[in-house]
C-alpha cells in the first residue's frame, strides 16, 4: 500500500508541475498564439537538442487529421534514447516489453505487440519472430528521424493495427540543409551484471545539393552488447491430485496409513536460472532522392539489419513431483511449503514404497541448459514516385519488398541428480529452498532428457500501393484520396529434430565429472532468497556427443529402438540432415482499396471514407504423424512413436470492410477538438496459422499445441474524443478518451481434450478465436519548458502522461480463464521526465510506470501468468564541448528494479527476474 501511495505522489507532483504555471501562462496570452512577451533582459533559449525534439513532435501532432502522438530527433543521428521502443514509451498510452532488458515490443492503450501495424517508410517490414509483431531491436536509433503513433484509423492506413499503426521514418536527405554533412558517434556501454565494456559505433553522411533535386543519406551502425541476467523461476502451478505424507524429513517407520491425497495448487519446480548473453547488431541504410522535375519525385530505400544474439542458458531447479513431505497449504487450497524427500527417507520408511505404491515416483535436481542463440537478418527495398499530374491530381506509387531469415538451435538439454537428503521450500511473494544436498557437486550428475534440434525461420513480403489524390474547392467539399494496394506474404518454418528426448531419462546413467565445471552464483534474490553460492555449468553438446557414443546405447531406455542405425545414422542424439525437416508455411494475399473525403468549413475540417479488404490464405506443411505414446520405464514422460510425415494444406480468405471518420475543431487559435469513429483489425500472425503440432509434458500433464489456420480476424469498433491545448511551439496539455467494442479476439487458450494417442486428458494450447468484449480508457498527457514563465526556472522543462485502461471480456472456460484480463493489458501506466537545457549542457531523468497485466489466461489444470507492475528509472546528460564535438552518457535502470512474474495472485511465484543496470558513455562528431 505505501508503495502505491508513493506512485500517485510521484505522478500528482508531476502533472502539479505542469499544470500550476499554466493558469498563469494562460492569463498572460489574452488569446494569443500562446507565446508570452519576453522582457528586455531575458536571456534568449536556443531551441535545439530535447527542445526542438520535443517542439517538431508538438508540430507532428497538431498538424494531423486524426490523434497521432510522435517522437522526433533531437538532431541528425540523435534519437532520444538509444533504443527505438523506450523512446516510444514516452508517448501516452505506449507501454514496452523488454528482451533482457532492452526494449524490443510496443503495447499501445493496453493492446500487445501483435495488435500494433508497424511500418517503416509507410511500408511493412518483415519480421524474425515468425509474426506480425515488429522487434525494435532489430534497428538502430541512429537512422531514425522520427516515429508516428496513430491511434484513430484513416483510409489510407493499411489494415491491421487495432491498437495502433506506427510509422518510423529513416533520414531524408532532401529534408534537411544543403551540401555535405556527417555525424560520427562511439560509445563504450557497461553492463552491471556481466561486468563487461562493449564497443558501439555509428556513422551518418548526408548530401543535398543548392537545387535540392538530388540527396544520398547513408548511415551505418554497430552495437555490441554483453549482458548477464539472473532469474528465480517456478515453471507453473497445476491444480492437481497432492500426496501428502504425514511425517517430516526425519520420521521413520510411516506407513500408507499415514498418507492422504487432496487436490491442491501445486508448483511444478523451483530453482535459479542464468543466462549470459552476447549481442551484436550491425544495420545499414541508404536512401536517395531525385526530382527529375518540379512535378516529379523519386526516392529510394535500401535497409539492412543483422542481429547475432549468442546466450549460454543454465536453469537449476528442484522438480517437485506431486508427493511430498509436511505439506502445509491455506484456505485457498495453494501448497504454501513443503519438504521434499530424498532416498535416505525413503530407506527410513520402507512402508511407503512397497510394490504397487503412488510414493515411487522420485524428486530430482534438474540442471538445464536452453538454446538461446538468434541469428537474424533483414533485407528492405523500396522505391516511391510522386507526380504532381495537374494543379488538383497527384500520383503516388510505391513497390518494397523485404526478407527476413533467422536460425537458432531449439536445444532442451537435461541433466539431474537423484537427492539423498531431502530439501524444504516453502512459497510465496518470495519463495525460499534449502537444498540438503551440494548441487554444485559434478560426481553426483546422472543424465536426463534430451531435445535437440535446429530451427529455421523466413518471411517474404513484396507489397505495391497507388494512390491518387483529387484536390477541390467546392464549398465545405475540399476533395478526394483514393488507392488500390496489394501484398503477398510467406512465412515459413523447418525444423530438423532427433528423436532422443527420452534415450537416457530417467537419471540411472552416472556421468563424468569432467563435463561439468563449478561456477559461483550472485546472491540477486534479496535477504532470505537463499540462493546457492554455486551451481553447475555443462556444454550441451558435449553432453550429448557423451551419451551418443555406441558404448552407452546399451543403457539407454530401449537399445534396440536408439541402436537402429536406419532410423539414427547419426545416433540419437545427432540430427539427421538427410531426412525430411518438419516444415509449414503460410502464404497470404492481401488486396484493397480505399476511398477518402476531405472536408473543411470555417472551424473544422474533416476527412471519412472506407477501406475495402479481400484476404486469401493458403496454410501448408508437412509433418510427422503421431501414432502413439508409450510410458517410459525409467521416467515419467511418454515415448513417441512417429509415422511417415504427411502432407496437409488448408486454405481460407475474408473480406473485410473499415469506415472511418476523423472531425478537428478549432475550439480556440491554440485549442483542438478531435472526434473519430472507425472500424478496424488485426489479423491473424502467420506463424499462427501453421498445420503444425506438437507434444509434450508428462503422465498427468500431457501437453499439446501447434497452429490454427481457421483463424479469422479480431475486429473491433472505436469511438474516440480527444483535447489539445498547444501553449506554445514547446508546451502542450491533452486528454483523450477512447472505446473500443471487439470480437473474435485472438489469444492463446488451453483446452482440455482427448485424442486417440495418449490414455488421459491433454492440455492443448494454441491460437483461437472467439472472445469478446469492451475497452475503455483515458489518457492524459501535457509537456512544459518554465523558460518564460518563471525565470529562476529558465532551462528546465516537464513532461508526463498518464493513461488509465477498462476492459471486460466474454469467455467461455474454466473459472480462471473467465476472470483473466487482455494479455499486454496494463489498467493504469504513466511516465514522466525532468529536463535541463541550456547552450552547452543538457540532462534528462525519466521514469516509467505500468500497473500489473496478463501474460496469458492459462486453462485447464494451468494457472493463468501474470507480470507485476514495474517501474523503471533512466538517466542521460550530454556536454557541447564545441559546437560540433558532444560528450554524453546513458543510465538504463537506474534503481536497479527486477521484474516479477505471478500465478492467479502474488503468492503464486513464478519469476522474478534482475537485469541489472547499463551504462553508455559516447562521443559524438557532427562536421
Amino acid at each position: 500500500m505505501q508503495k502505491h501511495r508513493m506512485r500517485k505522489t510521484v505522478l500528482a507532483a508531476l502533472i502539479a508541475e505542469i499544470l500550476i504555471p499554466l493558469s498563469a501562462f494562460a492569463q498572460d496570452a489574452q488569446g494569443t498564439t500562446g507565446n508570452t512577451a519576453q522582457p528586455e533582459n531575458a536571456a534568449t533559449v536556443v531551441v535545439s537538442g530535447i527542445r526542438a525534439s520535443l517542439s517538431s513532435s508538438l508540430n507532428t501532432k497538431r498538424m494531423q487529421d486524426g490523434v497521432v502522438d510522435a517522437v522526433s530527433a533531437e538532431d541528425a543521428g540523435k534519437f532520444p534514447d538509444t533504443n527505438i521502443a523506450e523512446s516510444l514509451q514516452r508517448v501516452t498510452g505506449v507501454q514496452i516489453q523488454r528482451n533482457n532488458g532492452e526494449g524490443r515490443y510496443i503495447s499501445v492503450r493496453g493492446l500487445g505487440p501483435e495488435f500494433n501495424n508497424v511500418l517503416v517508410n509507410g511500408r511493412t517490414l518483415t519480421s524474425d519472430t515468425g509474426g506480425r509483431e515488429f522487434s525494435f531491436d532489430l534497428l538502430s536509433s541512429d537512422l531514425i528521424s522520427k516515429v508516428l503513433v496513430y491511434k484513430t484509423s484513416q483510409p489510407f492506413l493499411p489494415e491491421g493495427g487495432i491498437g495502433s499503426t506506427v510509422d518510423v521514418q529513416t533520414a531524408r536527405p532532401l529534408s534537411g540543409k544543403t551540401g555535405h554533412s556527417s555525424v560520427i558517434n562511439v560509445s563504450h556501454s557497461y553492463d552491471d551484471n556481466s561486468k563487461e565494456h562493449t564497443p558501439n559505433l555509428a556513422g551518418m553522411y548526408t548530401f543535398a545539393n543548392e537545387a535540392r533535386t538530388f540527396g544520398v543519406t547513408a548511415s551505418v551502425s554497430y552495437t555490441d552488447r554483453a549482458s548477464k541476467q539472473n532469474k528465480a523461476v517456478t515453471d507453473d502451478w497445476h491444480y492437481r491430485d497432492v500426496t501428502m505424507i504425514n511425517g517430516d524429513l526425519n520420521s521413520r517407520g510411516l506407513t500408507m496409513a499415514d498418507v492422504t491425497t487432496r487436490k491442491l495448487y501445486m508448483p511444478q519446480s523451483f530453482g535459479f536460472q542464468v543466462e549470459d548473453e552476447s549481442r551484436k547488431r550491425t544495420v545499414g541504410n541508404l536512401t536517395v532522392q531525385y526530382n527529375p522535375s518540379r512535378d516529379w519525385k523519386l526516392s529510394a530505400d535500401a535497409l539492412y539489419s543483422r542481429l547475432d544474439q549468442r546466450n549460454k542458458v543454465i536453469a537449476f531447479s528442484d522438480w517437485n513431483n506431486p508427493v511430498q513431505v509436511g505439506v502445509q497449504y491455506d484456505d485457498n487450497d495453494q501448497v504454501t511449503s513443503f519438504q521434499r524427500p530424498g532416498s535416505d527417507f525413503y530407506a527410513n520408511n520402507p512402508g511407503l514404497v512397497g510394490e504397487g505404491s503412488p510414493l515411487t515416483e522420485g524428486n530430482s535436481n534438474d540442471m538445464i541448459v536452453k538454446g538461446g542463440d538468434r541469428l537474424s537478418e533483414t533485407k528492405a527495398f523500396g522505391l516511391n514516385s510522386k507526380w504532381q499530374l495537374a494543379p488538383d491530381w497527384k500520383l503516388e506509387g510505391d513497390v518494397s519488398t523485404s526478407r527476413t531469415t533467422s536460425q537458432s538451435p531449439d536445444q532442451w538439454v537435461v541433466a539431474g541428480m537423484l537427492p539423498r537428503n531431502g530439501d524444504v521450500l516453502t512459497f510465496g511473494a518470495r519463495p525460499t529452498v534449502i537444498f540438503g544436498d551440494n548441487i554444485a557437486d559434478p560426481t553426483a550428475v546422472r543424465a536426463h532428457a534430451v531435445s535437440n534440434g535446429e530451427v529455421s525461420n523466413s518471411d517474404k513480403l513484396h507489397e505495391g500501393r497507388l494512390n491518387l489524390s483529387w484536390n477541390r474547392e467546392e464549398g465545405p467539399f475540399k476533395g478526394i484520396d483514393t488507392g488500390v494496394s496489394y501484398s503477398q506474404r510467406e512465412v515459413g518454418r523447418h525444423e530438423f529434430e532427433a528423436d532422443s528426448w527420452n534415450a537416457f531419462s530417467g537419471y540411472h546413467v552416472a556421468l563424468p565429472s569432467s563435463l561439468f565445471t563449478v561456477t559461483p552464483m550472485d546472491d540477486f534474490f534479496g535477504t532470505g532468497g537463499q540462493v546457492p553460492k554455486a551451481f553447475l555449468r555443462f556444454d550441451p553438446n558435449e553432453y550429448m556427443a557423451y551419451l551418443n557414443q555406441p558404448s552407452l546405447l546399451g543403457q539407454s531406455n530401449d537399445p534396440a529402438l536408439y541402436g537402429d542405425k536406419s532410423r539414427y545414422p547419426n545416433g540419437p542424439m545427432g540430427i539427421n540432415y538427410a531426412a525430411p525437416a518438419s516444415q509449414w508455411g503460410v502464404r497470404e494475399k492481401v488486396s484493397s482499396i480505399f476511398l477518402d473525403t476531405k472536408w473543411e468549413g470555417e472551424r473544422w475540417s474533416a476527412n471519412a471514407g472506407v477501406r475495402v479488404v479481400h484476404v486469401k490464405s493458403r496454410s501448408t506443411g508437412f509433418s510427422r504423424e503421431l501414432l502413439s505414446a508409450t510410458k517410459s520405464p525409467n521416467d515419467t514422460t511418454y515415448i513417441l512413436n512417429w509415422g511417415p510425415r504427411v502432407a496437409t494444406s488448408v486454405d481460407n480468405s475474408y473480406n473485410s470492410y473499415l469506415p472511418s471518420a476523423n472531425v478537428k475543431f478549432d475550439v480556440t487559435k491554440d485549442m483542438l477538438l478531435r472526434l473519430a469513429a472507425s472500424k478496424t483489425e488485426t489479423r491473424p500472425t502467420l506463424s499462427q496459422m501453421g498445420v503444425d503440432n506438437w507434444y509434450g509434458g508428462r503422465f498427468g500433464d500431457v501437453q499439446t499445441g501447434g497452429g490454427n489456420p481457421y483463424l479469422n480476424p479480431m475486429q473491433s469498433k472505436n469511438l474516440d474524443l480527444s483535447y489539445e491545448w498547444y501553449l506554445s511551439k514547446t508546451n502542450y496539455v491533452s486528454a483523450a478518451l477512447f472505446y473500443k467494442k471487439v470480437s473474435d479476439f485472438l489469444e492463446t487458450r488451453l483446452v482440455d481434450m482427448r485424442i486417440p494417442q495418449y490414455d488421459e486428458v491433454v492440455h492443448d494450447s494454441r491460437v483461437r478465436n472467439g472472445q469478446k468484449g469492451k475497452i475503455k480508457g483515458l489518457e492524459i498527457a501535457g509537456q512544459y519548458a518554465f523558460d518564460d514563465a518563471i525565470p529562476w526556472l529558465r532551462g528546465f522543462g516537464v513532461s508526463a502522461n498518464y493513461t488509465y485502461v477498462d476492459a471486460s471480456a466474454e469467455r467461455d472456460g474454466d473459472a480462471a480463464a473467465l476472470v483473466c484480463g487482455y494479455p499486454g493489458l496494463s489498467k493504469q501506466s504513466y511516465n514522466g521526465s525532468v529536463f535541463y537545457e541550456n547552450g552547452s549542457f543538457q540532462a534528462r531523468a525519466s521514469y516509467n510506470w505500468r500497473n500489473h497485466f496478463s501474460i496469458n489466461c492459462g486453462g485447464g489444470s494451468t494457472q493463468p501468468r501474470n507480470r507485476a507492475a514495474y517501474g523503471q528509472t533512466d538517466a542521460s546528460l550530454r556536454y557541447n564541448l564545441t559546437d560540433t564535438i558532444a560528450i554524453y552518457a546513458d543510465a538504463i535502470n537506474l534503481s536497479n528494479q527486477q521484474a516479477h512474474e505471478y500465478a492467479s495472485n502474488e503468492s503464486q511465484f513464478l519469476m522474478l527476474e534482475d537485469v541489472g543496470r547499463r551504462v553508455n558513455v559516447g562521443v559524438r562528431v557532427a562536421f
